[in-house]
Protein backbone atom coordinates (compact mmCIF):
# COMPACT_ATOMS: atom_id res chain seq x y z
CA UNK A 1 0.00 0.00 0.00
CA UNK A 2 2.83 2.40 0.86
CA UNK A 3 4.55 1.86 -2.49
CA UNK A 4 1.27 2.27 -4.38
CA UNK A 5 0.58 5.54 -2.59
CA UNK A 6 4.12 6.79 -3.27
CA UNK A 7 3.77 5.93 -6.95
CA UNK A 8 0.49 7.80 -7.27
CA UNK A 9 1.92 10.74 -5.40
CA UNK A 10 4.97 10.81 -7.64
CA UNK A 11 2.74 10.95 -10.73
CA UNK A 12 0.82 13.90 -9.34
CA UNK A 13 3.80 16.00 -8.32
CA UNK A 14 6.49 17.81 -10.25
CA UNK A 15 9.90 16.55 -9.23
CA UNK A 16 11.62 19.18 -7.15
CA UNK A 17 15.00 18.65 -8.79
CA UNK A 18 16.49 16.22 -11.26
CA UNK A 19 19.38 15.89 -13.66
CA UNK A 20 20.95 13.52 -16.10
CA UNK A 21 24.41 12.10 -16.47
CA UNK A 22 25.19 13.99 -19.67
CA UNK A 23 25.40 12.85 -23.29
CA UNK A 24 22.29 10.98 -24.30
CA UNK A 25 21.87 9.63 -20.76
CA UNK A 26 18.47 11.29 -20.51
CA UNK A 27 17.23 8.96 -23.25
CA UNK A 28 18.17 5.91 -21.19
CA UNK A 29 16.43 4.38 -18.19
CA UNK A 30 18.02 6.08 -15.16
CA UNK A 31 19.50 2.98 -13.56
CA UNK A 32 21.70 4.91 -11.14
CA UNK A 33 19.98 7.44 -8.90
CA UNK A 34 21.16 9.93 -6.32
CA UNK A 35 18.70 11.29 -3.77
CA UNK A 36 20.20 14.48 -2.39
CA UNK A 37 20.47 15.41 1.23
CA UNK A 38 19.89 19.04 2.20
CA UNK A 39 21.79 21.18 -0.26
CA UNK A 40 22.42 20.84 -3.97
CA UNK A 41 24.63 18.81 -6.31
CA UNK A 42 27.03 21.76 -6.29
CA UNK A 43 27.28 21.99 -2.50
CA UNK A 44 31.03 21.21 -2.43
CA UNK A 45 30.21 18.40 -0.02
CA UNK A 46 28.61 14.94 -0.02
CA UNK A 47 25.91 15.67 -2.60
CA UNK A 48 28.38 17.02 -5.13
CA UNK A 49 31.02 14.33 -4.58
CA UNK A 50 28.47 11.53 -4.84
CA UNK A 51 26.81 13.02 -7.93
CA UNK A 52 30.16 13.44 -9.69
CA UNK A 53 30.80 9.72 -9.22
CA UNK A 54 27.33 8.80 -10.49
CA UNK A 55 27.55 11.13 -13.48
CA UNK A 56 31.05 10.03 -14.48
CA UNK A 57 30.13 6.34 -14.34
CA UNK A 58 27.02 7.00 -16.43
CA UNK A 59 28.93 8.98 -19.05
CA UNK A 60 31.74 6.46 -19.32
CA UNK A 61 29.53 3.38 -19.46
CA UNK A 62 26.49 4.82 -21.24
CA UNK A 63 24.21 4.12 -18.29
CA UNK A 64 21.27 6.39 -17.49
CA UNK A 65 21.54 8.50 -14.34
CA UNK A 66 19.34 10.97 -12.51
CA UNK A 67 19.31 12.86 -9.24
CA UNK A 68 16.26 13.57 -7.11
CA UNK A 69 15.84 16.38 -4.61
CA UNK A 70 13.26 15.75 -1.85
CA UNK A 71 10.58 18.30 -1.15
CA UNK A 72 11.41 17.89 2.55
CA UNK A 73 14.66 16.70 4.08
CA UNK A 74 13.21 14.13 6.41
CA UNK A 75 12.24 10.47 6.33
CA UNK A 76 9.03 11.14 4.41
CA UNK A 77 10.79 13.27 1.80
CA UNK A 78 13.67 10.84 1.34
CA UNK A 79 11.31 7.85 1.12
CA UNK A 80 9.15 9.50 -1.52
CA UNK A 81 12.07 10.24 -3.82
CA UNK A 82 13.80 6.88 -3.33
CA UNK A 83 10.58 5.14 -4.32
CA UNK A 84 10.15 7.58 -7.19
CA UNK A 85 13.66 6.71 -8.41
CA UNK A 86 12.92 2.98 -8.22
CA UNK A 87 9.64 3.43 -10.09
CA UNK A 88 11.68 5.19 -12.80
CA UNK A 89 14.00 2.18 -13.13
CA UNK A 90 16.80 2.74 -10.62
CA UNK A 91 18.84 -0.34 -9.81
CA UNK A 92 21.27 1.60 -7.63
CA UNK A 93 20.30 4.38 -5.21
CA UNK A 94 22.96 6.56 -3.57
CA UNK A 95 22.04 8.18 -0.25
CA UNK A 96 24.67 10.74 0.86
CA UNK A 97 24.42 11.19 4.61
CA UNK A 98 23.33 9.87 7.99
CA UNK A 99 19.92 11.54 7.70
CA UNK A 100 18.93 8.63 5.44
CA UNK A 101 19.45 6.13 8.27
CA UNK A 102 15.80 5.71 9.22
CA UNK A 103 14.58 5.71 5.63
CA UNK A 104 16.96 2.90 4.71
CA UNK A 105 15.95 0.90 7.79
CA UNK A 106 12.31 1.24 6.74
CA UNK A 107 12.65 0.25 3.09
CA UNK A 108 15.80 -1.84 2.66
CA UNK A 109 13.90 -5.15 2.75
CA UNK A 110 11.14 -3.95 0.44
CA UNK A 111 13.52 -3.67 -2.52
CA UNK A 112 15.93 -6.62 -2.33
CA UNK A 113 16.89 -6.20 -6.00
CA UNK A 114 17.95 -2.57 -5.56
CA UNK A 115 21.49 -1.82 -4.31
CA UNK A 116 21.68 1.05 -1.83
CA UNK A 117 24.90 2.98 -1.14
CA UNK A 118 24.56 4.79 2.20
CA UNK A 119 27.34 7.29 2.87
CA UNK A 120 28.43 8.02 6.42
CA UNK A 121 25.50 6.21 7.99
CA UNK A 122 23.95 2.93 9.04
CA UNK A 123 20.27 1.92 9.08
CA UNK A 124 18.48 2.93 12.26
CA UNK A 125 14.92 2.66 13.49
CA UNK A 126 13.09 5.55 15.14
CA UNK A 127 15.15 7.31 17.82
CA UNK A 128 18.33 6.01 16.19
CA UNK A 129 17.96 2.40 17.36
CA UNK A 130 20.49 0.56 15.18
CA UNK A 131 19.20 -1.86 12.55
CA UNK A 132 21.21 -4.51 10.75
CA UNK A 133 22.00 -3.47 7.16
CA UNK A 134 20.42 -5.81 4.61
CA UNK A 135 22.71 -7.54 2.13
CA UNK A 136 21.70 -4.99 -0.55
CA UNK A 137 22.86 -2.00 1.55
CA UNK A 138 26.49 -0.87 1.52
CA UNK A 139 27.13 1.39 4.55
CA UNK A 140 30.30 3.48 4.38
CA UNK A 141 31.73 4.93 7.58
CA UNK A 142 35.05 6.72 7.74
CA UNK A 143 37.83 7.02 10.30
CA UNK A 144 37.64 10.79 10.64
CA UNK A 145 40.46 10.99 13.17
CA UNK A 146 42.93 10.17 10.39
CA UNK A 147 42.25 13.14 8.07
CA UNK A 148 41.84 15.28 11.19
CA UNK A 149 45.33 14.23 12.28
CA UNK A 150 46.77 15.05 8.85
CA UNK A 151 45.13 18.50 8.91
CA UNK A 152 46.56 19.38 12.31
CA UNK A 153 49.99 18.09 11.35
CA UNK A 154 50.03 20.06 8.09
CA UNK A 155 48.88 23.28 9.76
CA UNK A 156 51.67 23.24 12.34
CA UNK A 157 54.30 22.22 9.80
CA UNK A 158 53.15 25.16 7.69
CA UNK A 159 54.04 27.44 10.61
CA UNK A 160 50.75 28.00 12.46
CA UNK A 161 51.02 27.83 16.24
CA UNK A 162 47.65 29.30 17.28
CA UNK A 163 44.98 26.97 15.95
CA UNK A 164 41.23 26.70 16.28
CA UNK A 165 38.70 23.90 15.98
CA UNK A 166 35.01 24.63 15.51
CA UNK A 167 32.86 21.52 15.29
CA UNK A 168 29.15 21.42 14.67
CA UNK A 169 27.27 19.06 17.00
CA UNK A 170 29.44 16.87 19.24
CA UNK A 171 28.65 13.64 17.41
CA UNK A 172 31.33 10.92 17.20
CA UNK A 173 32.30 11.82 13.62
CA UNK A 174 32.88 15.47 14.53
CA UNK A 175 34.63 14.58 17.77
CA UNK A 176 37.01 12.24 15.94
CA UNK A 177 37.97 14.95 13.46
CA UNK A 178 38.78 17.22 16.40
CA UNK A 179 40.69 14.65 18.44
CA UNK A 180 42.75 13.71 15.39
CA UNK A 181 43.44 17.37 14.65
CA UNK A 182 44.87 17.92 18.13
CA UNK A 183 47.12 14.87 17.92
CA UNK A 184 48.43 15.74 14.47
CA UNK A 185 49.22 19.27 15.65
CA UNK A 186 50.94 17.84 18.71
CA UNK A 187 53.14 15.43 16.77
CA UNK A 188 54.22 18.15 14.35
CA UNK A 189 54.95 20.48 17.26
CA UNK A 190 57.08 17.79 18.94
CA UNK A 191 59.09 17.33 15.77
CA UNK A 192 59.65 21.10 15.57
CA UNK A 193 60.34 21.48 19.30
CA UNK A 194 57.62 24.10 19.80
CA UNK A 195 54.40 24.62 21.78
CA UNK A 196 51.02 25.11 20.11
CA UNK A 197 47.78 26.61 21.43
CA UNK A 198 44.35 25.45 20.25
CA UNK A 199 40.95 27.00 20.91
CA UNK A 200 38.26 24.33 20.69
CA UNK A 201 34.45 24.39 20.65
CA UNK A 202 31.25 22.87 19.28
CA UNK A 203 28.73 25.32 17.85
CA UNK A 204 25.71 23.11 18.59
CA UNK A 205 24.52 23.35 15.00
CA UNK A 206 25.43 22.38 11.45
CA UNK A 207 23.86 25.57 10.09
CA UNK A 208 25.58 28.84 9.32
CA UNK A 209 24.72 31.77 11.56
CA UNK A 210 25.84 35.30 12.41
CA UNK A 211 26.71 34.11 15.93
CA UNK A 212 29.18 31.52 14.61
CA UNK A 213 30.74 34.09 12.29
CA UNK A 214 31.05 36.52 15.17
CA UNK A 215 32.65 33.92 17.43
CA UNK A 216 35.13 32.89 14.73
CA UNK A 217 36.00 36.54 14.05
CA UNK A 218 36.55 37.02 17.77
CA UNK A 219 38.99 34.12 17.83
CA UNK A 220 40.84 35.49 14.81
CA UNK A 221 41.00 38.98 16.29
CA UNK A 222 42.55 37.64 19.50
CA UNK A 223 45.33 35.68 17.79
CA UNK A 224 43.96 32.50 16.26
CA UNK A 225 45.62 32.04 12.87
CA UNK A 226 43.66 29.16 11.32
CA UNK A 227 40.40 27.37 12.18
CA UNK A 228 39.42 23.84 11.22
CA UNK A 229 35.75 24.25 10.23
CA UNK A 230 34.08 20.92 10.91
CA UNK A 231 30.31 20.82 10.61
CA UNK A 232 28.22 21.19 7.48
CA UNK A 233 27.21 24.74 6.67
CA UNK A 234 28.97 26.36 9.63
CA UNK A 235 31.90 26.55 7.21
CA UNK A 236 30.20 29.46 5.45
CA UNK A 237 30.24 31.48 8.66
CA UNK A 238 33.83 30.58 9.48
CA UNK A 239 35.03 31.26 5.93
CA UNK A 240 33.37 34.67 6.09
CA UNK A 241 35.10 35.46 9.38
CA UNK A 242 38.46 34.41 7.92
CA UNK A 243 37.93 36.61 4.88
CA UNK A 244 36.96 39.49 7.14
CA UNK A 245 40.12 39.17 9.25
CA UNK A 246 42.54 37.98 6.55
CA UNK A 247 43.13 34.64 8.29
CA UNK A 248 42.97 31.00 7.15
CA UNK A 249 40.71 27.96 7.45
CA UNK A 250 40.70 24.20 6.91
CA UNK A 251 37.74 22.63 5.14
CA UNK A 252 36.11 19.30 5.86
CA UNK A 253 34.64 16.20 4.18
CA UNK A 254 35.21 17.39 0.59
CA UNK A 255 37.74 19.67 -1.09
CA UNK A 256 36.42 23.15 -0.20
CA UNK A 257 39.19 25.26 -1.75
CA UNK A 258 36.77 26.75 -4.27
CA UNK A 259 34.42 27.89 -1.50
CA UNK A 260 36.90 30.41 -0.12
CA UNK A 261 40.41 31.64 -0.81
CA UNK A 262 41.02 31.19 2.93
CA UNK A 263 40.93 27.38 2.72
CA UNK A 264 44.48 26.11 3.14
CA UNK A 265 43.46 22.46 2.67
CA UNK A 266 40.57 20.14 3.50
CA UNK A 267 40.34 17.03 5.67
CA UNK A 268 38.47 14.77 3.30
CA UNK A 269 36.37 11.65 3.17
CA UNK A 270 36.60 9.85 -0.15
CA UNK A 271 32.90 9.98 -0.92
CA UNK A 272 33.43 10.16 -4.68
CA UNK A 273 35.80 7.19 -4.65
CA UNK A 274 33.45 5.21 -2.41
CA UNK A 275 30.43 5.76 -4.64
CA UNK A 276 32.41 5.09 -7.82
CA UNK A 277 33.87 1.87 -6.40
CA UNK A 278 30.51 0.54 -5.24
CA UNK A 279 28.66 1.39 -8.45
CA UNK A 280 31.34 -0.53 -10.33
CA UNK A 281 31.00 -3.39 -7.85
CA UNK A 282 27.25 -3.65 -8.52
CA UNK A 283 27.80 -4.02 -12.25
CA UNK A 284 30.73 -6.41 -11.71
CA UNK A 285 28.65 -8.62 -9.42
CA UNK A 286 30.98 -8.08 -6.46
CA UNK A 287 28.81 -5.69 -4.43
CA UNK A 288 28.85 -6.61 -0.74
CA UNK A 289 26.40 -5.06 1.69
CA UNK A 290 26.98 -4.42 5.37
CA UNK A 291 29.00 -1.91 7.36
CA UNK A 292 32.39 -0.99 5.91
CA UNK A 293 34.89 1.16 7.85
CA UNK A 294 37.00 3.11 5.35
CA UNK A 295 40.33 4.72 6.11
CA UNK A 296 43.77 5.67 4.84
CA UNK A 297 44.66 2.06 4.13
CA UNK A 298 42.30 2.11 1.16
CA UNK A 299 43.03 5.77 0.33
CA UNK A 300 39.49 6.69 1.39
CA UNK A 301 40.54 9.58 3.67
CA UNK A 302 43.21 12.25 3.49
CA UNK A 303 43.91 15.85 2.61
CA UNK A 304 43.16 17.59 -0.66
CA UNK A 305 45.73 16.90 -3.39
CA UNK A 306 46.02 20.64 -4.07
CA UNK A 307 49.04 22.05 -2.18
CA UNK A 308 49.12 25.41 -3.99
CA UNK A 309 48.22 27.43 -0.88
CA UNK A 310 50.99 25.96 1.25
CA UNK A 311 54.31 27.81 1.43
CA UNK A 312 56.31 25.35 3.56
CA UNK A 313 54.47 22.03 3.77
CA UNK A 314 54.99 20.11 0.54
CA UNK A 315 53.28 17.18 -1.14
CA UNK A 316 56.37 15.10 -0.36
CA UNK A 317 56.01 16.01 3.33
CA UNK A 318 52.38 14.98 3.15
CA UNK A 319 53.09 11.66 1.51
CA UNK A 320 55.55 10.80 4.27
CA UNK A 321 53.13 11.51 7.11
CA UNK A 322 50.22 9.94 5.23
CA UNK A 323 52.19 6.70 4.98
CA UNK A 324 52.66 6.61 8.77
CA UNK A 325 48.89 6.93 9.20
CA UNK A 326 48.20 4.40 6.46
CA UNK A 327 50.52 1.72 7.82
CA UNK A 328 49.43 2.18 11.41
CA UNK A 329 52.70 3.58 12.74
CA UNK A 330 50.72 6.49 14.15
CA UNK A 331 48.15 5.49 16.78
CA UNK A 332 45.34 8.04 16.97
CA UNK A 333 43.04 8.26 19.98
CA UNK A 334 39.36 8.48 19.06
CA UNK A 335 36.07 9.09 20.83
CA UNK A 336 35.88 5.34 21.54
CA UNK A 337 39.12 5.47 23.52
CA UNK A 338 38.35 8.23 26.00
CA UNK A 339 36.16 8.35 29.08
CA UNK A 340 32.55 7.52 28.26
CA UNK A 341 31.22 10.76 29.75
CA UNK A 342 33.64 12.99 27.82
CA UNK A 343 31.02 14.05 25.25
CA UNK A 344 33.69 15.53 23.00
CA UNK A 345 35.67 17.32 25.70
CA UNK A 346 39.27 17.49 24.42
CA UNK A 347 40.68 17.84 27.94
CA UNK A 348 40.00 14.26 28.99
CA UNK A 349 42.89 12.55 30.78
CA UNK A 350 43.37 10.00 27.99
CA UNK A 351 43.92 12.73 25.42
CA UNK A 352 45.78 15.18 27.66
CA UNK A 353 48.35 12.52 28.45
CA UNK A 354 49.49 12.47 24.81
CA UNK A 355 49.18 16.20 24.09
CA UNK A 356 52.64 17.11 25.33
CA UNK A 357 53.10 20.10 23.04
CA UNK A 358 49.52 21.34 22.71
CA UNK A 359 47.50 23.40 25.16
CA UNK A 360 43.76 23.28 24.56
CA UNK A 361 41.31 26.01 25.63
CA UNK A 362 37.89 24.36 25.54
CA UNK A 363 34.87 26.67 25.24
CA UNK A 364 31.59 24.88 25.95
Amino acid sequence: MKKMFASLLALSMVLVGCGSGGGDSEDKTPEIALVTDQGTISDKSFNQSAWEAVEEYGDKNEVGTKYYKPSSFDTAGYTQQIENAIENGAKIVVCPGYKFNQTIANIQNEYPDVSFILIDGTPAEAEETPAEPAKNVYCAKYEEAQPGYLAGYAAVKEGYTKLGFMGGISLPAVINYGYGYLQGANDAAKELGIQVEVKYTYTGSFNESPDIQSKAAGWYNTGTEIIFSCGGQICNSIFAAAEQTNKMTIGVDSDQKDASQTVLTSAMKGVKKTVADEIAAVYAGTFEGGLHILNAEGDYVGLSDDFSRFKKFTQTDYEKVFETVKNGTVKIITNDDVEKDAQGNPNTKTLKDVLTNVTVSYEK
